[in-house]
């Protein structure tokens, strides 16, 4: 069996994911003892070590203007990843990449090889056609289960639609405020940024299908 290989089951321990995981080309998720390749929610315990994940132009725009964005207004304290970051999901030892990851303060980690956050405190997944219900409930209820997150954002690829869940630190509950308008804001309060609907979805050709050359379409 080669390093990036694993035989062929129904479930697996997270330790066969992270081995398989580090040792692969592509990125892949892991949920209830299933492996998932990263942007292909569908394709549950497919192992190709080389999957690639087939998002649109639009997918990979939004995520670059949400980068940029990030960047310039994101206190000194704080750090965007983009979708290399693994992150660690305490509900069922579970692991996702997701698209945009913003840790503040000093990073940490849950073993030594420094590669796993267990510290974000906001999450961006970029809706496409292939992960929108995986994003919204899969994943859903996992990431609220991180101690540290404070807000999660979720921005449609089709449409001009973003979905803010904002969690309450002294209830502990969490909030929800859908956004559709070009000259409305969302603000991150977990990082004292705002950023327009406009200028996040600017120069973004939505309804775009079409995948980048040599990915597979979504």
């Amino acid at each position: 069996m080669s390093a990036a290989s694993l035989p062929q089951k129904n479930f697996y321990t997270p330790e066969e994911y992270l081995a398989f995981d580090r040792a692969s080309t592509g990125k892949f998720e892991f949920m209830d003892g299933q492996i998932i390749p990263w942007g292909q929610p569908e394709q549950i315990n497919v192992l190709n070590p080389q999957a690639m994940s087939g998002a649109t132009f639009a997918h990979y725009r939004l995520v670059r203007n949400l980068a940029g964005l990030l960047f310039l207004r994101l206190p000194k304290s704080c750090a965007a990843y983009t979708n290399d970051a693994r992150v660690f999901l305490p509900v069922n030892g579970s692991y996702a990449y997701p698209d945009l990851v913003v840790v503040c303060g000093e990073p940490t980690f849950t073993d030594e090889q420094f590669d796993t956050l267990t510290n974000p405190i906001l999450l961006i997944e970029v809706l496409s056609k292939s992960t929108a219900d995986y994003d919204r409930s899969a994943k859903l209820m996992r990431y609220f289960s991180i101690p540290s997150l404070q807000e999660y954002l979720l921005v449609d690829s089709r449409s001009r639609e973003v979905i803010l869940y904002s969690k309450d630190l002294e209830s502990g509950r969490w909030y929800v405020n859908p956004l559709t308008a070009a000259d409305e804001t969302i603000t991150l309060q977990s990082v004292n940024c705002a950023i327009l609907l406009a200028e996040l979805y600017d120069g973004l050709p939505l309804g775009e299908t079409s995948a980048p050359e040599g990915k597979k379409g979504e």
